[in-house]
């Protein structure tokens, strides 16, 4: 009986982890030499970091800057903002959208005003700043390493998009676990300051390791990079879902007497929570009232493309009265926090 042998199989060399050690050091040098001036950095104090990274939520480095000098010029201190009401909060943060992010703003910066006051100052550390309301991992991370130049790692979609193609992570999973990992061996690195190598990835990601059209010519990390070295860098990170639009449509009145319109605080609404919006139709019998004119405005909210159809009328100087118990009349000048579509056809409004 013959001796069966067994087939040989080739080995298969697994490409050998990226080291973080050059990675880091490359960073950090191309970011002292490429970083945008950008007001939150010329004065990397947690105030203003959180205040940044708050805003920067979803939203375009571009649209923030102009509200975020408005904000920090009209709360200059934590406590100025928690000393104001929500309606001010709201009002400079109209156009931003995502508004549970100005309530969570509101509610964190009286929770350190409390702290302040009690003699223990602003959070200290990362544990501290996951107890402020509407503070994550990452915006903990982002004040801690920014303006407190401490370890601590930061993860958002820019980071993803780097260290996705720098490691060549083709599965990143829904708490992006692995990007976590080596996002903290990066900012562990010895002889690099954290707030510049998290900076620089974020950076990297905005400017260079876009999500089309990437320049990996100008890398100063695409010798490491394993999705570059394997002429793979559109696979990385794996492709999300094609989002669903869904399409509603809104109807509201718009009553306006002797320069001023009718608005209600939006208390229940799934959004716009807490904002001051048109009336529903028949939510009040208005009595006498000369229509003026109908409007169509579109726009979007996350994946809703919504059409809302405007009614203007006019009302008696009686009816105007009579809505008081309703909500309040506002001129022009006088607005309160209202909705971006709201600020914008009251401004062609009036």
């Amino acid at each position: 009986m013959g001796v069966q042998r067994k087939s040989k199989q080739k080995s298969v060399k697994k490409p050998s982890a990226v080291d973080s050690v050059p990675v880091a050091k490359k960073l950090s040098r191309w970011f002292e030499q490429n970083a945008r001036d950008l007001p939150w950095r010329r004065n990397p104090q947690p105030y203003p970091v959180w205040l940044s990274e708050v805003m920067l939520q979803q939203t375009q480095v571009t649209a923030v800057i102009p509200y975020f000098n408005r904000f920090l010029s009209s709360f200059p201190t934590v406590g100025d903002l928690a000393r104001a009401s929500i309606d001010q909060v709201y009002s400079h943060w109209a156009g931003l959208g995502y508004y549970s992010r100005a309530r969570n703003l509101h509610k964190g910066a009286q929770a350190m005003q409390a702290l302040i006051d009690a003699g223990s100052g602003f959070p200290k550390n990362r544990n501290e700043w996951l107890l402020v309301p509407g503070v994550g991992e990452y915006t903990a991370g982002a004040v801690c390493s920014i303006a407190l130049n401490q370890r601590e790692a930061i993860v958002d979609g820019n980071v993803v998009r780097v260290l996705s193609r720098v490691h060549a992570i083709g599965k990143v999973d829904a708490k992006k676990t692995e990007i976590w990992d080596r996002a903290r061996e990066i900012v562990e690195v010895k002889g690099v300051e954290p707030r510049s190598v998290n900076q620089a990835l974020m950076e990297l990601g905005a400017l260079v390791c876009r999500p089309k059209n990437p320049s990996c010519a100008e890398c100063p990390v695409s010798k490491e990079c394993r999705a570059y070295l394997s002429d793979s860098v559109s696979k990385y990170p794996p492709a999300k879902p094609k989002k669903e639009w869904k399409h509603l449509s809104e109807e509201r009145w718009v009553l306006v007497h002797a320069g001023k319109v009718l608005l209600l605080k939006n208390e229940e609404a799934r959004w716009r929570k807490g904002l001051w919006d048109f009336p529903i139709p028949d939510f009040t019998k208005v009595g006498r009232a000369r229509l003026l004119k109908e409007e169509i405005s579109r726009y979007v909210v996350t994946n809703h493309k919504i059409e809302r159809k405007h009614l203007v009328f006019e009302v008696s100087k009686d009816v105007a009265e009579q809505l008081i118990r309703h909500g309040s009349w506002f001129s022009a000048k006088e607005l309160p926090g209202v909705p971006a579509p709201v600020k914008k056809f009251l401004a062609k409004l009036f």
